[in-house]
């Protein structure tokens, strides 16, 4: 990433939280604009300046690759409107208080409800035949969405902070405070009805951070190849989600429903997807692709070098 779209970024993601807190005690508000009966949630927010930033951060990157501007325009165009629809069925599949009654309801984003394994299935899937049908590179294509996936859940999160949903299990103020050292924003935000709970938005983002810190310095190391970066996301996310994260989540969504009594009515379907499609998916993905079917494919990183040695050659 260009150190002036990490800035950017960052001088950004520090604005919003100053506009969405500024003048407030916790608990914020979760609306960041009302004019009559319209209004705009933070989460919202949050989530399209995730988007913005995963997308330019992919068209800085696309012209060292051979990737046509044009194309990433069309692939987001339909990509980030299939990947809300995928989250939000995702969500109604697994929600285990299934009360939808009709097809309005089961597609009222607005009334919240959105899954992030739902929206990563559902881009990867339809990447797969629009690259076809484009006539692109698709290695290529899935190596710039997978830093794209972290920052949109980096940002995507504290949208949930402003919700004040997304957290896990009881936790005391000290521990918050004085243990993990947060800020009293953060704090007190965790506060619901007198009780502290554990800010697993944070923890996540954090862990999706360094996910991201970590593709962006060995994608310019000869380490990955073309195609890779995508396998190297499911395993990292899947791990944070699987171990990390889903088991101290308040709010997960279910296989079965809660039968009294019975000790294994119920999993967490985010833990098993996290493990076994995202985790088992990615480490499948890689050993096939580079040891069995594509073992010839270039490093990411001289396709980078020879693409920008050939702008260099035509100024």
């Amino acid at each position: 990433m260009g150190y002036g779209l990490g800035f950017g970024m960052v001088l950004w993601f520090l604005f919003l939280l100053l506009m969405a807190t500024i003048g407030q005690e916790p608990p914020f508000d979760s609306v960041a604009i009302a004019i009559g009966g319209f209004s705009i949630a933070w989460y919202a927010v949050f989530i399209i300046s995730g988007i913005v930033f995963a997308s330019i951060l992919g068209f800085y990157e696309i012209k060292f690759i051979g990737i046509n501007k044009d194309d990433l325009y069309d692939g987001i165009l339909f990509t980030v409107p299939l990947a809300i629809v995928g989250a939000r069925l995702y969500y109604v599949i697994f929600d285990p208080h299934n009360n939808y009654t009709s097809i309005a309801e089961v597609f009222d984003i607005a009334g919240g409800g959105l899954a992030i394994h739902g929206a990563v299935i559902t881009t990867i899937l339809f990447l797969i035949f629009f690259t076809r049908y484009k006539q692109m590179n698709l290695w290529k294509v899935l190596d710039i969405l997978a830093p794209g996936f972290l920052i949109g859940q980096i940002m995507g999160r504290w949208g949930n902070f402003f919700n004040q949903e997304a957290h896990g299990g009881e936790t005391t103020r000290t521990f918050l405070k004085d243990t993990l050292h947060l800020p009293e924003f953060i704090v007190e935000n965790m506060n619901k009805g007198g009780v502290y709970y554990h800010p697993t938005f944070l923890y996540e983002g954090l862990w999706n951070l360094l996910g991201l810190a970590i593709i962006l310095v060995l994608r310019r190391k000869k380490v990955f190849k073309i195609g890779d970066l995508i396998g190297v996301y499911l395993i990292w996310y899947g791990l944070g989600r699987g171990f990390l994260i889903e088991p101290f989540r308040t709010d997960p969504l279910w296989i079965g429903k809660p039968v009294e009594g019975a000790a294994f009515s119920l999993f967490k379907v985010n833990i098993l997807m996290s493990l076994l499609l995202f985790v088992g998916g990615g480490v499948v993905y890689l050993v096939l692709k580079n040891l069995v079917f594509f073992k010839e494919l270039p490093y990411y990183i001289d396709v980078y070098n020879d693409g920008k040695k050939e702008l260099e050659a035509n100024k």
